[in-house]
């Protein structure tokens, strides 16, 4: 019964310690993947925006001088020589 006194304790301050790394520990992982996560959003997103803005591009060379298309919100304006008539 002693030996059950004496030991208990530390071996759940061990126990306690244990915990309290594993948690930093996932707290950082998990961290880490959220951010991965939101990064690969970002340049997918951002891909798929200037994919949609050189298509547009593409299509209007040579025949449309001063249209403009958006990239996330934000005008682009076609560049001077891309307005040269065939």
């Amino acid at each position: 019964m002693s030996t059950i006194q004496s030991t208990a304790p530390w071996i759940l301050i061990a126990i306690a310690v244990v915990a309290v790394v594993a948690a930093i520990l996932i707290k950082k992982i998990v961290g880490k993947i959220i951010v991965l996560v939101l990064a690969a959003v970002l340049i997918f997103v951002g891909w798929q925006q200037r994919q949609h803005v050189i298509d547009f591009a593409n299509g209007v060379k040579d025949e449309a001088c001063g249209q403009s298309v958006t990239f996330l919100g934000v005008d682009v304006a076609m560049p001077a020589d891309w307005c040269q008539p065939a």
